[in-house]
């Protein structure tokens, strides 16, 4: 039997996450794990990632690139290799619940047109929804209430972040790119992850192409999924560095991409978060060669 759902994480550097990743979608479906296929597309790790799936789980379809290339043209490769009629997209930072993929399935079953995509209720390990499962589109007055903290003094109902709503299905703007789950040819047919994006903000490129081809988007709490939230980058002070200025740079390539005045009015503090985090590296360089 062909499976119907091919699971797909990208990985760099998450070896003991992903053991504990693979090891709890193998617990999930436990009943019907004909119907699954996991991909695994490791970005270049060095922590013997690739060596750990050929030995333990050599039933996984492995992709081992010679470089970073990034989470979503990696996602692209895995999308390209995958043989299932949907694809469910998590990170190697994530334990699904008992229930996860039964949901997911149950899913595709209530919205087989191929015209519905969704994401799953992230987790923090004490079972609350964690910031960022649900998100308005991004444009300069959400940003500017985020990262100033004041979203947290005016709930307005297009804030960024909405985990503040009743945990309900509903329709949202986008959600994270931690847990998707989208029929392969809806994918295909909006090209993918635009490879523009090296680290965020791909996920919600990819949700806001969604909505304007006319596909539907719903938050779907029945996929909980637990996330220890960037535990393949937090590896050291350095590559944190690394992370804060791509997360900056694929800031700046949305807001322009789709909402060029909020780029124009946000560019100034988003030069000047760059020249902080370049001081920063550079502080971090010195020190290392001290």
């Amino acid at each position: 039997m062909a499976p119907k759902i091919s699971i797909i994480i990208v990985s760099y550097n998450a070896k003991n996450l992903l053991q504990q990743c693979v090891q709890s979608l193998y617990l999930s479906s436990n009943y019907f794990q004909d119907l699954f296929e996991i991909i695994v597309v490791d970005n270049h790790s060095q922590d013997g990632s690739p060596e750990f799936l050929r030995e333990q789980h050599p039933e996984v379809k492995l992709i081992s690139n010679q470089e970073n290339l990034g989470f979503g043209k990696a996602n692209n490769q895995g999308v390209k290799e995958a043989i299932g009629e949907y694809i469910f997209l998590i990170n190697p930072d994530t334990i699904v619940a008992s229930s996860t993929l039964a949901a997911v399935l149950d899913f595709f079953i209530q919205y087989p047109d191929n015209k519905s995509a969704f994401g799953g209720i992230l987790l923090n390990p004490d079972g609350s929804e964690q910031r960022g499962s649900r998100r308005s589109f991004p444009n300069f007055l959400n940003v500017f209430l985020h990262f100033t903290k004041l979203y947290k003094v005016f709930k307005y109902k297009k804030s960024y972040d909405l985990s503040w709503l009743p945990v309900e299905t509903h329709q949202v703007d986008c959600v994270s790119g931690a847990c998707i789950g989208i029929p392969k040819a809806m994918y295909e047919d909006l090209g993918g992850f635009d490879e523009q994006f090296f680290l965020h903000f791909e996920d919600i490129d990819l949700c806001k192409r969604i909505w304007q081809a006319g596909y539907k988007l719903w938050f779907y709490p029945q996929v909980r999924v637990f996330h220890v939230k960037g535990g393949s980058s937090n590896t050291s002070e350095t590559i944190q560095t690394k992370v804060n200025k791509w997360f900056l740079d694929s800031l700046g390539k949305y807001l322009w991409k789709w909402n060029k005045p909020s780029a124009i009015i946000f560019s100034p503090i988003l030069v000047a978060l760059k020249l902080v985090a370049w001081i920063k590296s550079l502080s971090l360089k010195t020190d290392a060669s001290v």
